[in-house]
């Protein structure tokens, strides 16, 4: 269980730690895997209105269905499809040979792992998870908003969990024309950053609500 924590943690969203071995060495995707420069620095107010505008931009997004690519702080690198309920339930699936699956069904995250048949569970609320997949997002009074950066396409949030029981930082990384997330990457105590980037996002989907339940391997 405290591995499972231990990787939640660095790993954000997904996990890192148990994916390493027998994965591509790859270089980062460059959209989410290194801090952004912004050319002039935002106003107060300009930051505020910004962080108002993308809450409610990612929010507002209730379905989601795609592809993602993980890329570990060692280099490895996993692919995979995810599906998205807010508030509260998301699925990932790894592709092959990687035997895990995360499912957040609203209350607890869930990391099932085939090839052990073990599953371990956290509570939502004890992952940033529980920051993305809210439907009443406000970034100032759930998170410590570190940084506020805009690119030419881009914008960066990077928070960090405000109770300070999680270390390490989130930057939440979307898309400057209408606020979709497209990524994030974090970065742990010890500096090992995970980038994680989203393809091929379809919004609005009807899912089957079977996909964020996941059962034990004895109670099937």
């Amino acid at each position: 269980m405290m591995h499972l924590i231990a990787s939640m943690s660095a790993a954000a969203l997904i996990m890192s730690a148990p994916v390493t071995m027998g994965l591509k060495q790859v270089q980062p995707s460059p959209s989410v895997s290194a801090p952004v420069k912004t050319a002039k620095p935002l106003t107060a107010a300009e930051r505020s209105k910004l962080l108002k505008e993308a809450a409610k931009g990612l929010a507002g997004v209730k379905t989601a269905r795609g592809k993602f690519e993980q890329y570990s702080p060692d280099g490895a690198f996993s692919t995979g499809q995810f599906a998205m309920s807010r508030p509260g339930k998301v699925r990932f699936d790894y592709d092959d040979p990687v035997p895990l699956l995360l499912v957040s069904d609203g209350t607890t995250v869930a990391l099932q792992d085939a090839d052990l048949e073990t599953t371990d569970r956290v509570p939502l609320s004890s992952t940033p998870l529980s920051l993305l997949l809210s439907d009443k997002l406000d970034f100032e009074k759930e998170a410590e908003v570190v940084d506020v950066r805009r690119t030419t396409d881009a914008t960066n949030i990077t928070v960090r969990d405000k109770t300070g029981e999680m270390e390490g930082t989130l930057t939440i990384v979307l898309s400057k024309a209408d606020n979709t997330l497209t990524g994030w990457r974090t970065e742990d105590a010890n500096g090992g950053r995970t980038s994680v980037l989203l393809t091929s996002v379809e919004t609005g989907v009807k899912l089957n609500p079977r996909l964020f339940i996941l059962k034990d391997f004895d109670n099937r």
